[in-house]
């Protein structure tokens, strides 16, 4: 046997080690070499999904009403910090607070996110720092009018998107995200990587609204003095192109605002009389009636079926125009008794009432209207006066815009265009006609019986001094909590079309519940006007200016003493003067404004300008009106445009504010109003 020498063996230990290690190098390499491979990248990588940017939202004027940034969330690792000093100060200078910065700098602690999220600005010298993490977000950003919230919609603390355009073009807003891969160095600092993207992300579409934020603003402003000064649980205004059916404006609001659903689609109500055109327009194109008709109305005062119907304007008989007028159920029942219940279902049905408008906000309701065979013996009667069937204020405002474009019901569209991250168009509103209701003679007709409304029936505080205006109030009884009908709790509504020669606007006003006043022609009306002067004192407010002119009225003005104008802009000791909206019953509800600049301190002598104007009207209207806002216009418009807005102009030298009293004041109709003049 042969004996192996000491420095054999040892040789033979090291080679049998070194056939190890190769075999064992072999085997990581070539058989468990992927694995590995693997392991290293879930090590020194860090891939997560990025969502894309949503695609921005405009107003008709490229205003933006919500928009995406990036932002970042900060996280600090104590351990890793080899500065506390800096990372002090830079955490201060961010504006995070002490008690976050020695959370931070806390060695027993491994993990700190910082509350909130901060511009790139203001991470940067953060980014920098050891110990300090940083990942990007997309924060969303919205304009502060809680009414185009509503339409617009809001996220979630997840981005998930919750009401409005934002739920109902989720798909086309959210864009496609992406996959990003992150090294990280062995002490986990980041590293620039050029396989940073495994696909880069592709941000939403951006959409365009029909809305104009200006009219929407106006609004929501009135609809909120509104609803304030006559105590009403909520109310809604909707102003839509008849021409076109783009939704210019949609304001809602309620006492207890329970979610971000617009009330004006998701809450329907019954119209009462507002629909009682509707059928006067079915009388007339069947020739079952005429204008100048006259039928027996008893006094006011009628039995049909066991039932007692009243009117509030009693009078022995009237005629169709007047039944229009001055809102007559006894007369519109008589009246609608030549329609069978068949053409009575199918001209509101023609008109869209119970059937959702198919605008892209979610949970638009159909509202109700039930088929003849499912009617009670008091159906037929209750249907012409407005009760059982509910509508929504779009399909209200959508209907009436047949009347005022000639006869034809156009699908309603709240978006006017969408683009592409790339900028290209995706898609285009066009004016879409769902089919002819009337034709152009009824609609005519119809149109001069709701002027008649304005001008000597129910609705004289809807009228304007330089434009006419058609419409027809409504005032329904409404049910409570499965209560049916309460007495004292009404739905006072307005429908106007303005102007009535080629009308521009379909502008509808509903006030819930409200308190001591409650007829739709003394709080609806009065209302949709204060709107209407707004707008036309608005420098864009979707308006043809030309058009205007072209029906504007032109009648002299008689002039006023001087001391009409003497007290104008005097102070009151708190600083403001209340302006007051008549309301029937109990008194007025007070509307506070601020005061002009006094008036005292204008230098130099007057001149006056006599514009036209109706002494009839003058003498009649006197309601409050908004001072508009002429800065900066030639001396020649700022004049056309206070007259517009229903006032008298004085021209005065240099007084530092455009005119006294100052733009948004409401003043009666037919004051002076002293604009500033250059010479």
């Amino acid at each position: 046997m042969v004996r192996l020498s000491r420095i054999s063996v040892i040789h033979l230990i090291l080679f049998i080690f070194a056939i190890a290690l190769i075999g064992q190098a072999a085997r990581v390499q070539l058989v468990q070499g992927n694995d590995w491979a693997n392991r290293a990248l879930r090590q020194q990588f860090r891939s997560g999904a990025v969502a894309a940017p949503r695609g921005d939202i405009f107003d008709a004027s490229g205003n933006v009403l919500a928009e995406s940034r990036e932002m970042f969330r900060v996280s600090v690792a104590p351990g890793e910090v080899n500065s506390p000093a800096s990372l002090s100060r830079e955490l201060k200078a961010a504006g995070v607070g002490q008690d976050w910065i020695r959370a931070a700098l806390d060695r027993k602690k491994k993990w700190v996110t910082l509350p909130g999220l901060y511009a790139s600005a203001d991470v940067a010298p953060l980014a920098s720092l050891a110990g300090v993490h940083t990942d990007a977000v997309m924060s969303r950003d919205y304009v502060t009018a809680p009414g185009i919230r509503l339409i617009v919609g809001a996220l979630d603390a997840k981005g998930n998107p919750v009401g409005g355009i934002e739920l109902g073009l989720d798909s086309v807003l959210r864009g496609d995200s992406a996959r990003s891969a992150i090294a990280r160095d062995v002490r986990g600092g980041r590293l620039d990587s050029p396989d940073a993207w495994e696909n880069l992300p592709r941000p939403g579409s951006s959409v365009t609204l029909t809305i104009n934020r200006d009219l929407q603003d106006i609004c929501e402003r009135v609809l909120r003095r509104a609803t304030d000064s006559l105590d009403a649980s909520g109310g809604d205004i909707v102003v839509m192109s008849p021409n076109t059916g783009e939704i210019l404006a949609m304001a809602s609001r309620r006492r207890a605002q329970k979610s971000l659903s617009v009330t004006a689609i998701t809450e329907p109500f019954e119209p009462g009389s507002t629909l009682k055109p509707f059928i006067a327009a079915a009388l007339l194109d069947r020739r079952r009636a005429r204008v100048e008709e006259v039928i027996d109305t008893h006094g006011g005062q009628m039995i049909l079926n066991g039932r007692r119907i009243t009117d509030d304007h009693k009078a022995k008989s009237m005629s169709l125009a007047d039944v229009i007028r001055f809102s007559s159920n006894i007369g519109i029942v008589q009246f609608a008794d030549r329609l069978t219940p068949r053409e009575k279902f199918e001209t509101l049905r023609d008109l869209g009432l119970g059937v959702s408008s198919g605008v892209p906000l979610p949970g638009e309701a159909d509202g109700t209207l039930r088929e003849p065979r499912r009617w009670s013996g008091s159906s037929a009667a209750s249907l012409v006066m407005g009760y059982e069937v509910t509508v929504t204020p779009l399909q209200l405002v959508a209907a009436y815009s047949a009347l005022a474009n000639g006869g034809e019901l156009l699908q309603p569209q709240i978006i006017r265009e969408i683009r592409g991250s790339d900028g290209d168009l995706v898609y285009q509103s066009k004016r879409r006609v769902l089919r002819r209701v009337f034709s152009e003679r009824i609609a005519g007709e119809v149109r001069d019986l709701l002027r008649g409304v304005v001008d000597s029936g129910t609705a004289v505080k809807a009228d304007l001094a330089a434009f006419e205006v058609a419409g027809k109030t409504g005032t329904a009884r409404r049910t409570t909590d499965g209560q049916g009908y309460v007495a004292g709790n009404y739905t006072a509504s307005f429908v106007g079309v303005f102007p009535a020669d080629k009308p521009q606007y379909v502008v509808l006003v509903k006030l819930d519940s409200p308190q001591n006043a409650y007829y739709g022609g003394e709080i609806a009306a009065p209302v949709t006007a204060v709107v209407l002067r707004a707008a036309l004192a608005a420098r864009d407010a979707a308006l043809n200016r030309e058009d205007l002119a072209s029906v504007e009225r032109d009648v002299p003005l008689p002039s006023l003493p001087e001391s009409a104008a003497g007290g104008l802009g005097a102070k009151s000791a708190n600083g403001g003067r209340p302006a007051t909206m008549a309301t029937p019953g109990n008194g007025t509800a007070s509307l506070s404004v601020d005061d002009a600049p006094s008036a005292d301190r204008i230098p130099g002598p007057p001149s006056l300008i006599s514009l036209p104007f109706r002494p009839a009207k003058e003498m009649r209207d006197r309601s409050q009106r908004i001072v508009p806002d002429v800065g900066g216009l030639p001396v020649r418009n700022a004049v056309r445009a206070l007259h517009g807005a229903g006032f008298r102009v004085m021209l005065v030298p240099s007084q530092g504010v455009p005119t006294v009293p100052a733009a948004g004041t409401l003043k009666p109709a037919g004051s002076i109003v002293k604009l500033q003049h250059i010479p």
